[in-house]
């Protein structure tokens, strides 16, 4: 899903809990499961563990998109199925969602009556919208975290700025100077730098914070 701008700033919409749902078409079973991912090595685990749990299925075929905008990864597999009868339609249904940083995985029980492409392709969207539609979803607000030091006379400046921006406080040290390390959105970050090192006149140091 591509970043959406609002007053707030770029965001976009994962999963906070997952979702799972259960098909059945011409007597074959589809479950779907989605959970949130928030790179390639969480989505094979959450692959790994469906696969495990649901190992008499003929297919696991699935889906996942990672990241926003540039940086936007989307992979997906029919794991067996025709090409294109399964994985692609369980990623549109990640695409329709509009989410991201989400792994949809759907084990498939054959029932003896072949569906056809267009068949499975219809079934396997459906069912990952159906998992779509039983979690709960989060906003998550694009930010960068830095490391910010000052003496202690510019607390009140540095706080107003930090807040009038759209930023907060994550973290507080106060020795012989003061350290907070702080969130600021991500359309604000050039803006608070400015200012801030323009207020701090060379007392005041910024340094980014991995987290």
């Amino acid at each position: 899903m591509n970043a959406s701008l609002e007053n707030d700033g770029p965001s976009f919409e994962t999963l906070s809990t997952p979702g799972f749902a259960e098909l059945k078409v011409q007597r074959s079973r589809f479950i779907a499961e989605v959970h949130p991912a928030s790179n390639e090595l969480a989505a094979r685990a959450v692959l790994a563990d469906v696969t495990g749990r649901h190992h008499d299925a003929r297919h696991h075929s699935f889906a996942w998109r990672l990241g926003v905008e540039a940086d936007l990864v989307e992979f997906r597999s029919d794991a067996g199925e025709p090409s294109g009868s399964a994985g692609e339609p369980i990623l549109n249904a990640l695409r329709q969602g509009e989410v991201t940083d989400v792994v949809a995985v759907v084990a498939r029980w054959f029932g003896g009556i072949k569906l056809g492409t267009g068949g499975l392709g219809r079934a396997y969207r459906e069912a990952a919208t159906l998992a779509l539609e039983q979690a709960t979803r989060r906003r998550v607000h694009l930010g960068s975290r830095f490391i910010v030091q000052f003496p202690y006379p510019l607390q009140k400046t540095v706080a107003h700025y930090l807040e009038a921006l759209g930023g907060r406080r994550l973290d507080e040290c106060y020795d012989d100077a003061v350290a907070w390390t702080v969130w600021v959105p991500a359309h604000r970050v050039a803006e608070f730098l400015a200012v801030i090192l323009e207020v701090g006149q060379g007392r005041l140091i910024v340094t980014p914070d991995s987290g």
